[in-house]
């Protein structure tokens, strides 16, 4: 799957857009502030009906106006097009429709455009805390997978009902049987979704590790799935790394491990007030040569495992053989022109590919071929998109 063209009105510092792609490498360049990363925040409001930048849709209205619209043509990769176009207006919320039909929910939208993408922020998924990584695994399987999706939003509802549920507890059975029919919710939810990330980080790991030894030399990284559920029978602890085969677990076991672990723990909940397991307290574990690189890594460690997570997502995405567009947001800029070579040859295997860059000498990096073949460039200044 690949965008054709792109149609925005009133979306960040564009008025109005209209504008083709090719089925390859589209560079984008032009100065800090011109509307680069824009293009790529419409096309992920296409893919996942928001904005990858976690930007508010009222922050991404043009200013003084009461709303936006995004519209794309989308070739399958049968070779059939699509149509999405999504309109939002202030105080009245956001609505999607598929070829003319409108989507009774926004999650219907997702998985008819796929979308990776990467920004040298994104070395926090390192860094920084398990919400990071979380979110890089529930995005990659909410795109491939429509019953992970719907088992993700309902679980975070439920969960936000069990916690309400525990912070008014009170010891009286009408207060226990509440929490007990929150608890059932949680655990059916939530076994649905550790089955799915146990499942997908095994495959994750083994396309992170690959990506990782040829940007970097040979260096190891591995990940692995922490759940704060117990879920293998070698004696495995809670919030202790799985690896391996053992992580395979079919949700049916997984949500009576669930069940078990919130039994356990539920004296010492009603107590605190929320929900002490579960997959909101997930991580993925990722090591640098056998250490934890959150602890231990340089920056440049740091950026080069990040790189290699988001190729290992775009694999993933394209496992299936449906395509994944790839979205590097000034990327390059970080990266000697070797590394910058590799990374684009290596987005460039899976499709289309929007890379942004605030010189036009990036798109020298892609690997052997001139204009016309594959290859677009584009000049972006003060919301306006030219093709050279």
């Amino acid at each position: 799957m690949w965008l054709r063209e792109l149609r925005l009105t009133s979306f960040r510092n564009y008025r109005s857009l209209a504008i083709g792609f090719e089925n390859g490498l589209n560079f984008l360049y032009g100065p800090n502030g011109s509307g680069k990363t824009s293009v790529l925040e419409a096309i992920s409001y296409l893919a996942v009906a928001r904005s990858l930048r976690s930007a508010s849709d009222a922050e991404v209205a043009r200013w003084g106006d009461a709303g936006f619209g995004v519209g794309g043509d989308v070739i399958e990769s049968d070779g059939g097009a699509r149509t999405i176009v999504l309109r939002y207006r202030r105080g009245a919320g956001k609505e999607v429709s598929l070829d003319g039909e409108p989507l009774a929910r926004l999650s219907d939208l997702v998985g008819h455009l796929r979308v990776a993408w990467f920004c040298p922020e994104d070395t926090w998924i390192t860094k920084g805390g398990p919400d990071a990584r979380r979110r890089l695994v529930d995005m990659t399987l909410c795109q491939i997978d429509a019953g992970y999706l719907a088992a993700l939003s309902c679980y975070r509802r439920a969960l936000r009902q069990r916690n309400e549920a525990l912070l008014n507890w009170t010891p009286d059975e009408e207060s226990d049987r509440v929490v007990e029919a929150w608890s059932g919710k949680v655990a059916d939810y939530g076994g649905r979704v550790i089955a799915g990330r146990a499942a997908m980080i095994p495959r994750l790991a083994e396309k992170v590790s690959r990506f990782h030894a040829e940007i970097s030399g040979g260096d190891t990284l591995t990940l692995a799935y922490r759940s704060s559920v117990p879920l293998g029978d070698a004696g495995r602890s809670p919030g202790e790394a799985a690896t391996g085969e053992e992580e395979a677990i079919e949700p049916g076991e997984a949500r009576e491990r669930f069940a078990r672990a919130l039994g356990d723990g539920l004296e010492d909940e009603k107590r605190r007030g929320f929900t002490l397991v579960g997959p909101h307290r997930d991580d993925l574990e990722v090591k640098l040569d056998g250490r934890l690189l959150r602890t231990f890594g340089s920056q440049g460690q740091h950026r080069t495992a990040a790189i290699a997570l988001k190729l290992g997502e775009a694999a993933v995405l394209d496992a299936d053989g449906r395509g994944v567009v790839v979205l590097l947001d000034d990327v390059l800029s970080e990266l000697d022109n070797e590394r910058g070579a590799a990374l684009v040859s290596h987005m460039g295997r899976h499709g289309q590919a929007f890379v942004t860059s605030t010189a036009r000498a990036a798109r020298e990096l892609a690997p052997g071929a001139g204009e016309g073949e594959g290859v677009a460039c584009y000049h972006v200044n003060e919301g306006e998109v030219v093709r050279e």
